[in-house]
């Protein structure tokens, strides 16, 4: 299944299968508050991961121009320092880490003189060719060549090189790290010249990773990551597209968009629901639905939540307090934050409003991942207590706007 476009026969499959669990649960014995809904969500889960895919990037570049730097200030996990490196060539190392869906492959120490440059050349083609016999998540996906630019210096050994990974059909970005040239990097002299020179890249990204102290009274602030990571998501193919997103730390509107296309399918999912009324009230599955809708949001954004997280968004939002509820009592209730539909009408949802609650829900809960994801890059954890008044926020604004997109 395509991440960002779920087949409309697949989802009738997860819908036909969570129609039978939903039933089983719904029929036993009384439980905790959508206890039942708990094996769901981490199926959800497991079904989110598998469909992920895998990102490879090859990092190029001699010895001092900041690669590690490069990716620990780009990835989760700080994998070019905590990762384990093993050797794939004697030239080349892969750094990977259990549940990282991201291999760096990096080419350590490696100088441009002599014959170690020929050596590394040939093990670089060779990874690339060997890789590419495999399947599609094990290919290089993109390259990104690094260039230390106060050095203002591009080799002819360099050249040959890029034109050598152009051969290779895998998409070249050309970094120039360090870069101080700051707010405009785009205005150096350096950048300008590389640009007139028809270099076989797809981009040239000036970017400083970690903020630089010049002197006591001066200090250069990072800059350029997010473009590197926009330009890379655009090269990448489909199968390492969502794992790159998920992984990356900046571009918290890459994660929002990834999972609002991802909503969609849940949404067409809720309205199936409205339009195929069961005979037992539909709320529980509807609310089933939705706990796989954010399971996948949560999966997006890297954000460890769990089916007691949502329940407590969720009573939160429909002002239920810590009695035992069903996930009917809480649909009715927010039903009602919905303009022209009020609550349920003889125990069926319609298609429409199905719908409509489905989608306030998920861009509600979109909005909350990016409100944490943002405040975790400025070093702030964000309380339950504002978590539950963000979310409650958002919903009723999407809800009573009937906006259907994001902000």
């Amino acid at each position: 299944m395509s991440q960002t476009e779920p087949e409309s026969h697949s989802w009738i499959e997860k819908l036909i299968r969570l129609t039978h669990q939903t039933v089983a649960r719904a029929g036993g014995k009384p439980q905790e508050p959508w206890d039942w809904a708990g094996h769901l969500f981490k199926e959800s889960l497991l079904e989110a991961e598998a469909e992920m895919g895998h990102c490879n990037v090859l990092v190029i570049g001699k010895s001092g121009v900041g690669k590690s730097t490069l990716v620990n200030a780009v990835f989760k996990d700080e994998l070019a320092r905590t990762g384990v490196g093993s050797p794939v060539t004697r030239h080349i190392r892969q750094y990977s880490k259990q549940g990282c869906p991201i291999t760096i492959y990096d080419t350590p120490g490696m100088e441009l003189a002599g014959d170690q440059n020929i050596q590394i050349r040939l093990e670089v083609s060779q990874l690339i060719d060997e890789l590419r016999l495999k399947d599609p998540e094990h290919h290089i996906h993109i390259v990104w060549y690094c260039i230390h630019h106060e050095l203002k210096r591009l080799e002819e050994t360099e050249r040959k090189w890029l034109k050598d990974l152009e051969l290779k059909d895998v998409p070249v970005i050309l970094v120039l790290t360090q870069c101080l040239e700051y707010p405009n990097p785009e205005e150096s002299e350096f950048f300008q010249y590389l640009q007139r020179q028809n270099l076989p890249v797809r981009y040239i990204v000036p970017l400083l990773a970690k903020d630089k102290a010049i002197n006591r009274h001066l200090t250069v602030p990072a800059h350029g990551l997010e473009h590197l990571i926009g330009c890379t998501s655009e090269l990448l193919p489909e199968v390492a597209r969502l794992a790159f997103i998920r992984q990356q730390l900046l571009r918290v509107d890459l994660k929002a968009d990834a999972a609002f296309k991802y909503v969609s399918g849940y949404v067409a999912s809720a309205a199936f629901i409205g339009a195929a009324p069961l005979p037992f009230a539909d709320a529980p599955l509807l609310a089933a639905a939705q706990v796989g809708m954010i399971a996948n949001i949560s999966f997006i954004f890297g954000y460890k939540a769990s089916p007691s997280f949502y329940y407590s968004l969720m009573a939160a939002l429909a002002g239920i307090g810590g009695a035992v509820v069903t996930g009917r009592a809480i649909v009715s209730n927010l039903l009602k934050l919905i303009p022209g539909v009020g609550s349920l009408a003889g125990g069926i949802i319609q298609s429409t409003t199905a719908a409509t609650l489905t989608l306030s829900l998920g861009l509600a809960y979109i909005e909350l991942m990016k409100a944490i994801a943002r405040a975790e890059i400025q070093g702030i954890q964000l309380s339950q207590a504002q978590m539950q008044e963000i979310f409650v926020r958002e919903y009723r604004e999407y809800a009573a706007s009937g906006r259907k997109t994001l902000k």
